[in-house]
């Protein structure tokens, strides 16, 4: 295609006239990004970015590191492949959809754009790019999506496995037919679903469950969404159906059905919150998911008027093992404490790691200080009973301060600070003990 007199006008013009560019970076995007690979903390946001994030442009410095502390981390990591492979191959486009955190807290989606600046021998050394806002389009695609998913569970053109379910006058379902996608994500034929009630085709415990559902449907006249587990000829999955009654004047003649296979996306949304709550190491709960559980328990307290005890548990003389023996053998000492912990507590209780060699433990329903002591007394002797980790025999003793509900704290802060302090106490006085915390 012959080039434009008007390409090579603009060009000029740009050339010759800033203006001409700060109309464009302020009016068509909504930020221009200049980064210096050879300097990387070193670039150059347009104000307009800022501004779109909801802050003044004054509040931050030209450096990487202020965008990078405010857009989601799973997001920055796709960034950051992609920005590798853009260095590594110019075919490759540096272009994703990526999150941040608008000042007020809420979503704000960005498209970024950029392009890398090489010199005479193709190495990157700066990259420039464009930000575009595209919050409402996202919004406007949720929308359309939740729409779009209705008209076309209706109509049969979902891509979901669908079928058709007869209501007989007598209240029993019989299923007419399924699409292709049923068929084949279920294992299940056009042959076998036709005409059978649910028990004929799925067995009696399986049928009642999904009888229930349609039940549930007829009764409430309207689309209903619901997760169930089955076990098909295809094998055991996990849908996410939706109902969808079809009415004759005041009767519901029949229900189309649409099941999306969420197995995968279960199996991982459990891995995700087991990462996100549990102790890689020791699978015991992590700093997170033992603040929430105190925050629990103190508003359960709160309420019923009942004690708990927190217990700040730090192992004596880990770092000697760890720095003799190496983090494997230490790792694995970590590992059988937390398990000896966990073996020392009831259900009800928890025992968390917070990190290093600190654990935690929530003693819940507490009758008194005899009963916390007999649960110290009980933690003391089982880490010091010796940890043999192949040919080396290891030895721990523990720390441990301990801050009780209400007298020592009702809120987290306080009772963790406690409770840490009371095991400080322990270790100026020669560790090796518990003690309880004292007000000054």
């Amino acid at each position: 295609m012959e080039e434009s007199y008007l390409k090579r006008e603009l060009y000029e013009l740009l050339n010759r006239d800033p203006s001409i560019f700060e109309f464009i970076q302020s009016g068509s995007l909504d930020g221009i990004w200049y980064w210096d690979l050879e300097k990387p903390e070193n670039e150059w946001m347009s104000a307009k970015f800022w501004e779109t994030l909801g802050y003044h442009p004054d509040e931050k410095r030209h450096a990487s590191s202020e965008w990078q502390d405010i857009i989601f981390s799973e997001d920055l990591e796709v960034a950051n492949k992609n920005f590798e492979k853009h260095c590594a191959d110019p075919n490759h486009p540096y272009d994703q959809i990526v999150r941040y955190q608008h000042k007020n807290g809420k979503t704000i989606w960005i498209r970024c754009r950029g392009l890398a600046i090489r010199d005479q021998n193709g190495k990157a050394i700066r990259m420039l790019g464009a930000h575009t806002d595209i919050t409402d389009l996202k919004e406007t695609e949720k929308e359309i999506t939740r729409l779009t998913k209705e008209y076309e569970i209706v109509f049969n053109g979902t891509q979901d496995a669908m079928f058709l379910i007869k209501v007989l006058e007598s209240g029993e379902f019989r299923f007419v037919r399924n699409n292709i996608a049923h068929q084949s994500k279920t294992g299940i034929s056009l042959e076998d679903i036709i005409n059978k009630t649910p028990q004929e085709l799925l067995g009696q415990k399986f049928g009642d469950i999904v009888a229930k559902n349609y039940q549930k449907c007829l009764d409430h006249k309207t689309s209903i969404t619901y997760e169930e587990e089955l076990s098909l000829p295809a094998g055991d999955r996990i849908w996410l159906t939706t109902l969808t009654p079809i009415m004759e004047g005041e009767r519901i003649s029949n229900i189309v059905g649409s099941a999306a296979d969420i197995t995968q996306r279960k199996k991982l949304e459990l891995e995700l919150e087991k990462n996100a709550n549990y102790d890689k190491l020791t699978g015991l709960p992590n700093r997170r998911l033992f603040f929430e559980r105190l925050d629990q328990l103190i508003a359960e307290n709160e309420r019923d008027q009942h004690g708990f005890a927190l217990l700040f548990i730090d192992l004596d003389g880990f770092k000697a093992i760890n720095d003799q023996y190496g983090h494997e053998v230490g790792d694995e000492v970590l590992i059988i404490a937390g398990k000896r912990l966990s073996q020392c507590i009831r259900k009800s209780d928890t025992v968390a790691r917070m990190g290093g060699d600190e654990y935690t433990i929530l003693f819940r329903n507490v009758a008194g200080k005899n009963s916390v002591v007999s649960l110290v007394k009980k933690i003391h002797t089982v880490l010091q009973e010796v940890m043999q980790i192949d040919a080396i025999a290891c030895h721990v003793n523990a720390s441990i301060g301990i801050a009780s509900y209400p007298d020592h704290g009702t809120d987290r802060e306080t009772l963790l600070r406690n409770a840490d302090a009371a095991m400080y106490e322990i270790k100026r006085n020669g560790k090796g003990g518990f003690w309880f915390f004292e007000k000054g």
